[in-house]
């Protein structure tokens, strides 16, 4: 914390920095703002050597909103505080202690996908990472592995996420790009029109996407999984309905988390499933109405505890 504290004006400017390209850059031009949250978390992580991902920190330097001078002044001050002090922050690092605590959430998010997708990668013929973003795990996780890959994004998204793939060196030609307005379009069927087969058993990757849509969306996109061969999963993350609505202990945080994430980015919170009792079952039942089965499941917290506002559910097509 001295080592932060001595050197946070290299931080603030390359927050600064971050922010400037974002909005006159990045935003419009309708690439993902959203999807900078998670990358940064397993890109720091990788520079504090708490999470390998040497794609996502090769990655970042070209992406939109950053460039190499403000991923270094992003990056530099806490990699030096942990080598300096010998200490992983558990924001970035895991394992995971159970009940995770308010402090380990993207190392919770980064655990669940990252051991989800590696369970079902050793079973499935196909993974579709949908709202891709930048993450990186089809050139880390999966790279070798025996299934056929595809990420879907926004034609915007997508193109900026290639161009900073090749100019970073990184091998994507395993991969299938696909693109859809996912307003417009079903991704479903551009996916078909890639090459994919729903006969196939198929891992779906949905990371940071369901809290910025309607729930009737959410359903669809659900649903959509029973239409392909039994033992395929989709792996998700939600909020709790109560931190979408700011009700009780939760009003504070979840006033911090609108005002943050609609100023910088732009986006609203629109779904979340109820949490603060029976969190599993609310779970189960929601993808029990869309043909599934809930799977592997995880929180931020215990049931009945506050900090019980966030879910990690795999929803098992049988």
């Amino acid at each position: 914390m001295l080592v932060e504290l001595v050197l946070c004006p290299i931080s603030l400017a390359g927050a600064a920095a971050y922010l400037v390209k974002l909005k006159l850059y990045n935003q419009p031009k309708g690439i993902s703002g959203t999807a900078y949250e998670p990358f940064f978390g397993r890109a720091m992580a990788h520079g504090m050597g708490a999470r390998d991902d040497a794609s996502a920190y090769l990655l970042a330097p070209g992406l939109p909103a950053l460039s190499p001078l403000i991923w270094w002044l992003l990056m530099w001050p806490t990699g030096l505080a942990s080598r300096i002090a010998g200490y992983k922050p558990a924001l970035f690092a895991g394992p995971t202690t159970r009940p995770a605590k308010l402090m380990q959430m993207m190392a919770l998010r980064n655990e669940f996908f990252d051991e989800t997708l590696r369970e079902a990668a050793a079973v499935v013929e196909q993974v579709v990472i949908l709202g891709a973003g930048w993450d990186t795990r089809a050139y880390e996780q999966l790279k070798g592995a025996d299934v056929r890959i595809f990420e879907v994004d926004t034609p915007a998204t997508q193109q900026a996420k290639v161009e900073a793939l090749n100019a970073a060196g990184i091998d994507s030609s395993h991969v299938t790009f696909v693109e859809t307005d996912f307003n417009q379009a079903s991704w479903l069927e551009a996916l078909r029109q890639h090459g994919f087969d729903p006969a196939r058993t198929t891992y779906i990757l949905w990371e940071g996407v369901t809290m910025y849509l309607p729930e009737d969306a959410v359903r669809e996109t659900l649903a959509c999984v029973t239409d392909l061969a039994p033992g395929s999963r989709i792996a998700f993350d939600y909020f709790a309905n109560e931190l979408i609505e700011g009700k009780g202990a939760l009003k504070v945080l979840a006033w911090c988390f609108r005002v943050g994430i609609g100023l910088t980015y732009g986006e609203h919170f629109m779904f979340g499933l109820p949490m603060r009792t029976a969190a599993r079952d609310t779970a189960a039942a929601f993808l029990e109405s869309s043909g599934l089965t809930l799977g592997r499941y995880e929180t931020l917290g215990a049931e009945g505890k506050l900090v019980i506002f966030y879910g990690f559910a795999v929803g098992e097509h049988r």
